[in-house]
């Protein structure tokens, strides 16, 4: 048996094959992964998102969760992510995250970390990975990105977290943009000073209607200007020179091709070159469930269906493989400005980690 072969167990080998022949067949014979918005309200302020804007009046009941919940072992779905919004200001979250775990799925956790401190052993008891949002380094400059001075909260709840259940992997995730793409040598500086696994970098989705927005954003405070883009360039070249042992290691997620990508996206919403290309299988892996039961083929397509309306078998059976039928990757306008791809394949599945 070859090292690769003995790092990859059965269980995940047969569900690589059935997505693979799903991807053939356009049918879903599994559905390992789902992303799962418990509520949309946000108790942060971020100038990239507009969940804070949300009144959480439309969240689904904890009734309707636990049909979500009955209605996934029959899809196989193995990993369940909860995001949103932030998740932990729902006040019933760990009794949804609950009626998940009661049927065998295993959940992740994306979080501001706002309220990790308060909710530090609950999350330990029923999250086997948590992600924070990590957009600044100093506490002023976090306030001004994100809208509240809460860095230093955050670094207690992950020091708490830690304390409590070592054992569990906690990352961060930098979205990068005009306000700091500068940070990104003391994000990763200040990601190992809080005993994290590692951390990845995104750029800001300035294009889609994903995430509580009404319509698409205003760019001007995000994207930026060609000095800036040039800068941004210069400042990825000088992490990867100084950074080199995290890329090998792998602290930092981002190969440092994939993290030349975001000065590469950024030029091209200047109007300089192409967007980076883009690979991706979300629509035949996953799907995303927001708060008011609305289904998403991945966070930035719009909508396919809510299961308030139609039952989530028949939404993925039925109007998922529609969606899928003409979808083109690499053709597609929304996928071609995405920031946030997912490419799982047996050896890189988020579900098998």
């Amino acid at each position: 048996m070859s090292m690769m072969s003995a790092r990859v167990s059965p269980a995940a080998l047969t569900t690589a094959v059935l997505v693979r022949l799903g991807e053939v067949s356009n049918r879903t014979f599994v559905l390992p992964l789902v992303i799962f918005y418990p509520t949309s309200r946000c108790n942060s302020r971020c100038v990239s998102c507009d969940w804070w804007k949300q009144s959480g009046a439309g969240d689904l009941t904890l009734g309707e969760i636990d049909g979500v919940a009955a209605a996934l072992p029959p899809l196989g779905t193995q990993l369940v992510v909860f995001s949103g919004g932030e998740p932990l200001l729902r006040p019933e979250v760990f009794e949804a995250a609950g009626m998940f775990r009661g049927r065998g799925m295993t959940l992740h956790l994306l979080t501001s970390g706002v309220l990790l401190e308060r909710c530090a052993d609950r999350v330990a008891r029923d999250f086997a990975r948590v992600t924070i949002s990590l957009d600044a380094s100093t506490p002023a400059l976090y306030a001004r990105i994100r809208g509240v001075d809460a860095l230093e909260t955050i670094e207690r709840g992950v020091a708490r977290l830690r304390a409590l259940a070592p054992g569990i992997p906690v990352t961060a995730r930098a979205t990068l943009h005009r306000e700091n793409f500068r940070e990104l040598p003391r994000l990763i500086d200040r990601a190992k000073a809080l005993g994290l696994e590692g951390i990845s970098f995104l750029p800001a989705d300035v294009s889609s209607r994903a995430f509580g927005r009404a319509e698409a954003p205003d760019r001007a405070p995000l994207a930026l200007d060609r000095a800036e883009i040039a800068d941004f360039e210069r400042t990825v070249e000088r992490a990867i020179s100084a950074y080199e042992a995290d890329f090998t290691s792998g602290f930092v997620a981002e190969s440092p091709d994939k993290l030349r990508r975001l000065p590469r996206y950024y030029a091209a919403l200047d109007g300089d070159g192409s967007f980076p290309a883009v690979t991706c299988n979300a629509p035949w892996v996953s799907v995303v469930i927001e708060a008011n039961g609305a289904v998403r083929p991945c966070f930035f397509h719009e909508a396919i269906g809510n299961i308030r309306e139609t039952p989530l078998d028949a939404i993925v059976g039925r109007d998922l493989r529609a969606f899928r039928q003409s979808f083109d990757v690499s053709g597609n306008a929304v996928c071609q400005r995405c920031v946030c791809s997912l490419n799982a394949s047996w050896r890189h599945a988020p579900w098998a980690s």
